[in-house]
């Protein structure tokens, strides 16, 4: 590589970076109103040990594994008359041929039937191996396959949505969700609540949740972490083959530049896992999200590699550097770039770097 090649690229930063910091304010303002939390959590599997949802209305997605016939999952909440249950079944999408689970709603003054008013058009009885606790109502929505699997853009996966319950509170009380086993059990999400909200814990998480997402549609870990891994191999060979200065074991350098790679490395990631999904669901315009995401961490990844290889150090008056990096750690972290520890060493590429002398 020339001594100059990267040194004469600062002018491409400025633009680059009022444009990331741009889309990052507006998508982190935005995107939490079109996703789900993720929960895996508890056994719940009477309704004394149903596994207790704080609340309700906060849109989430309750991950869970029943092994076969008989095997129900239960979980309870708290609701207050009028207000709104909403309850989704969802199943990952792979071969299946002994029958899908069914979404059951106990509670008190819940009806069967037309005379719940909720919106089902497959409202049916409570299946027997489903315990109604004493003084509730049951409704149960058979769960049956859609024409077609539904894409999620955030994450990115695919899955089929098998049954819904949209109503209002009838009573003030305790209220249970429980989900059947078909014969061959399998991997369930349920759906519960509407409003979309995140806590910044939950939020910088995300990436961790992804791959137990990926696991719960049947995916191994080789498979999940092949563009990753596959990206950092190709890119040490490419830094060490230029004889940067960042071969010469500059702290600094290495940690920005092992960041660049883990943004890009999740940006193919994105890009991958988008592709197995659309190959099971049809096209939405959720895809344009999956996009955004990859082409944001395609960009903090080369952003941070230009700044890493550049042919002029880090010491004094280098201050633009030490924000960048700041910059990129943060969308790292915001963006669900670089499975976190890219975002933790771009951090660490602005903070170790700007003592050293020229």
């Amino acid at each position: 590589m020339k001594k100059g090649g990267f040194r004469n690229s600062g002018f491409l930063l400025r633009p680059a970076f009022v444009l990331l910091t741009t889309l990052l304010t507006a998508y982190f303002l935005l995107s939490p109103v079109f996703a789900h939390v993720p929960v895996f959590d508890g056994e719940g599997k009477s309704p004394e040990e149903a596994i207790y949802v704080e609340d309700p209305l906060k849109s989430r997605v309750l991950y869970g594994q029943l092994s076969g016939g008989g095997d129900v999952r239960y979980y309870s909440f708290e609701m207050e008359k009028g207000e709104r249950i909403l309850l989704g079944l969802i199943v990952p999408v792979e071969p299946r041929t002994r029958g899908f689970p069914d979404l059951v709603l106990m509670g008190p003054g819940i009806v069967s039937g037309e005379e719940s008013g909720e919106k089902s058009e497959e409202a049916a009885e409570a299946p027997e191996t489903v315990k109604i606790p004493e003084g509730n109502g049951a409704l149960a929505v058979p769960g049956s396959q859609p024409k077609s699997a539904t894409y999620e853009g955030f994450t990115p996966s695919a899955f089929y949505s098998l049954a819904r319950l949209d109503l209002e509170a009838p009573e003030n009380g305790t209220y249970y969700a429980a989900v059947n086993s078909p014969p061959g059990g399998g991997n369930y999400g349920v759906i519960l609540g509407y409003r979309e909200s995140f806590s910044l814990k939950e939020w910088l998480l995300i990436p961790l949740d992804q791959i137990r997402i990926y696991r719960w549609e049947g995916q191994g870990l080789l498979f999940i972490f092949s563009p990753l891994l596959l990206t950092l191999a190709v890119g040490f060979l490419i830094i060490l083959r230029t004889k940067a200065e960042v071969v010469d074991y500059d702290p600094g350098r290495w940690s920005g530049a092992v960041a660049g790679l883990l943004f890009l490395g999740t940006g193919i990631s994105f890009l991958s896992q988008m592709l197995v999904s659309l190959s099971k669901s049809a096209y939405t315009p959720e895809i344009i999200i999956t996009l955004f995401l990859a082409l944001a961490h395609l960009g903090l990844g080369a952003t941070a590699i230009v700044l890493s290889l550049r042919g002029k150090g880090y010491g004094k008056g280098r201050a633009r550097e030490k924000l960048y990096f700041l910059i990129l750690g943060l969308g790292g972290f915001l963006l669900w770039a670089g499975w976190i520890v890219g975002s933790f060493l771009a951090l660490e590429a602005g903070l170790i770097a700007w003592g050293r002398k020229e």
